[in-house]
């Protein structure tokens, strides 16, 4: 086999799947195919040199300013988010990998958070659906003056959006019936025949094992069912809210309830918007409306589009060096 025809073998099988099987076909070891893959492809005198390796998905000079510039105006944003950003905002695909290389060799590379921890295993009967599980659970925020109050956000299972919440100094019965009227409320759950209302799921604090409480969502026609006892993890979406929040609202000092109200507010707010890394980078308040799977095919066929547009050019612009 010439030069030529192991270049020609390697475009062919670059991102095809059942590559194994293909070479197995052509009585090719896969380690020999990856040492060609890597440049060293040798004479047919089986002498080896280096042969520079073709990048024909190399960001574009246009391309390369769109997501600096992207970096720069919104450095509180990771490449994950800035990739997501970009793609769906502009005209071209670009993956996270692509932008974090991009933004390492400019410098412009945030140091990389601590690892977030994972938000648990899939609770036993995985969702299917919006409105078919709900989560709550509380966490407490510091008011100068004012002590401590309870943050209770009501999680959709599914789609992971904060369906509705109450900020009270307590954690009762009543402050979690609060929280969740403004969840059946945002939801249109009254609408709904009973038996397609959601389930709720808790742990077994005082608040929620409360009577009132109980009457409460017997009332609604809601299911309750409770987490395993010191087991926090089962309710691990809610969970992981709850700590994200937190990081965010918390590099403030608020004087009054209003004032953390209005934070808290705005964090959830931004948090339903943001693409999540659990659903695809896709955000909660678009799973939650049933968008998806039309947010996925849009941003595939932008990526096939791109992809296409990046190898004619680059290839283009490498044979034309060649024949300099």
């Amino acid at each position: 086999m010439t030069d030529e025809e192991r270049r020609q073998l390697i475009e062919s099988l670059e991102g095809k799947r059942g590559k194994r099987q293909l070479l197995k076909g052509l009585g090719i070891p896969e380690s020999t195919y990856y040492s060609w893959r890597q440049g060293n492809i040798g004479m047919d005198t089986g002498k080896q040199k280096p042969v520079a390796r073709r990048i024909w998905n190399r960001l574009t000079a246009e391309e390369e300013t769109v997501v600096t510039t992207a970096a720069k105006a919104h450095p509180e944003l990771s490449p994950r988010l800035l990739a997501v950003k970009i793609t769906d905002e502009s005209d071209f695909y670009v993956s996270e990998s692509k932008v974090y290389s991009l933004l390492k060799a400019k410098g412009l590379i945030a140091p990389r958070p601590m690892a977030e921890l994972p938000a648990a295993k899939e609770w036993r009967h995985k969702t299917s659906r919006p409105n078919e599980l709900w989560q709550i659970d509380g966490t407490n925020f510091f008011v100068v003056n004012w002590g401590y109050y309870k943050l209770l956000p009501v999680l959709d299972d599914y789609s992971r959006k904060i369906v509705g919440w109450e900020l009270a100094p307590d954690e009762t019965g009543s402050s979690a019936s609060q929280a969740l009227e403004s969840a059946i409320e945002n939801a249109g759950i009254k609408a709904l025949p009973k038996e397609s209302r959601p389930t709720l799921l808790s742990d077994n604090g005082s608040g929620f094992v409360s009577e009132v409480l109980a009457k409460y969502l017997g009332y609604h026609g809601i299911r309750h069912i409770f987490g395993k006892p010191y087991h926090p993890q089962t309710q691990g979406k809610v969970e992981r809210f709850n700590r994200r929040i937190k990081e965010g609202v918390c590099m403030l000092v608020y004087c009054s309830p209003s004032e953390l109200k209005a934070a808290i507010k705005d964090g959830i707010e931004r948090y339903n918007a943001t693409p999540h890394e659990g659903l695809k980078n896709v955000s909660p308040n678009d799973v939650y409306a049933g968008k998806k799977e039309e947010v996925l095919r849009l941003r595939a066929e932008k990526k096939a589009r791109t992809l296409a547009k990046r190898k004619a050019i680059n290839l283009k612009v490498e044979g034309s060096q060649e024949k300099c």
